[in-house]
């Protein structure tokens, strides 16, 4: 398993390269390669191959000890499709943008997504019924599933040659809330169970807290479609409890590893759990402030803003979490070389979404920030340059990835 993170940490680095792409096409002109294609290689690859790639390999380590050779070899099997498809959209979406090819292979990722589930919900029967990361497991692999129906819908009017601006905006929104908000949220937290020791006071109220409101909660997408007011209501009174939620959570855990936690978790690794919970606090924040319709249009008009608040929570919380869950776990073994170009992605994230968010305050003034582009590509050119040498150093340093 060793082996899939590392690829992993190597998808990583091709999605910094992506993103520094366009950071470049921005600042200099490089007419080779198309913007909007690179934008959809670069998310879909982000997704695929980076988060649900490290998701997948988590939850499969929780039933591997129980499983047969041959079911564990399936499960291979399994995140071996998945990675063969996110390399045939990242492909396709950097050469043709979004039509048959990438679209068959988006088709073909849900699919393995499905399997997938099917099988883990299924295997699950070998865990004990207690165990913390079941009924996370199974919902964010149930809310993968369902986050499918964005995709679908977009291929359809893609296909048909009718689209609806509404229904676009609203199937991606979907989407992404599904993603962000379900599979990843869901999938983690399952990982975050295994980081606890034995004793640790069960997390299933607030399971329960996040399970009810994350279909509510994909309202505050669409507050623009004008919802009824009795739906309205809910939609607010579940960001609030998710809000809620987090932060008694979120003071829980801090409380306990100020505790206990240098016992089994180095200090420097724990500074990528407390960055992520820091930026999953400013999230679930944004959101309880986005509950303002107006507000919200406003905020969500302005597409540096959009950008900011996506790679807030993509890099800020599961790119930094799963770093850390990986360092860990033993995953990534804390070699001097591969400790140095981790802790340099922290800093390019932070300084990334720092300029992000410079830039988004200025939108609302309208006020232009002198070399904004080229400081974006320099943050950009940090995480492309840490990623890199984290990938160098477990090359260079078998026992990290092997």
């Amino acid at each position: 398993m060793r082996k899939w993170f590392v690829l992993g940490i190597i998808n990583l680095a091709i999605v910094a390269l992506y993103g520094t792409l366009m950071r470049y096409k921005i600042v200099f002109d490089f007419p080779f390669l198309d913007q909007k294609n690179l934008l959809h290689a670069h998310s879909h690859f982000a997704f695929s191959a980076w988060i649900s790639h490290a998701l997948y390999c988590g939850l499969a380590i929780l039933l591997m000890p129980h499983l047969s050779l041959k079911k564990q070899r399936y499960y291979h099997l399994l995140i071996a499709l998945n990675l063969f498809c996110a390399f045939g959209m990242l492909i396709a979406f950097t050469v043709q943008g979004y039509k048959t090819v990438s679209i068959v292979f988006s088709t073909l990722s849900v699919v393995v997504s499905f399997i997938y589930a099917i099988s883990f919900i299924r295997d699950k029967a070998c865990l004990p019924a207690s165990h913390a990361a079941i009924p996370w497991a199974v919902a964010a692999l149930l809310l993968n599933v369902l986050s499918s129906l964005g995709p679908f819908s977009l291929a359809y009017m893609m296909a048909t040659h009718s689209v609806n601006t509404s229904l676009y905006l609203g199937s991606v929104y979907y989407y992404l809330h599904f993603q962000y908000n379900g599979w990843f949220f869901f999938g983690a937290m399952a990982l975050v169970t295994t980081c606890l020791p034995a004793g640790f006071p069960s997390l299933k109220k607030y399971f329960n807290v996040f399970a009810l409101t994350v279909i509510p909660t994909f309202g505050l997408s669409v507050l623009w479609a004008k919802l009824p007011v009795w739906l309205y209501i809910i939609v607010v009174a579940s960001t609030f409890a998710q809000l809620a939620a987090w932060v008694v959570l979120a003071m829980h855990l801090l409380r306990y590893f100020r505790q206990h936690g240098k016992v089994f978790i180095p200090a420097w690794i724990r500074l990528f759990f407390y960055a992520a919970a820091l930026a999953f606090t400013l999230k679930f924040t944004l959101q309880a402030v986005s509950v303002i319709p107006s507000l919200s249009q406003l905020v969500f008009g302005f597409r540096p803003v959009v950008i900011a608040y996506l790679h807030l929570v993509l890099l800020g919380v599961y790119s930094l979490f799963i770093i850390g869950y990986l360092f860990s776990k033993g995953w990534l073994k804390p070699v001097k070389m591969t400790k140095a170009a981790a802790g340099m992605l922290l800093a390019g994230v932070l300084l990334n979404e720092l300029l992000l968010a410079v830039q988004g305050f200025a939108a609302f003034a309208y006020m232009p920030v002198p070399y904004i582009n080229e400081a974006l590509l320099a943050a950009a050119l940090v995480l492309l340059c840490s990623a890199i040498a984290m990938v160098v150093s477990l090359q260079s340093n078998p026992r990290s990835g092997s």
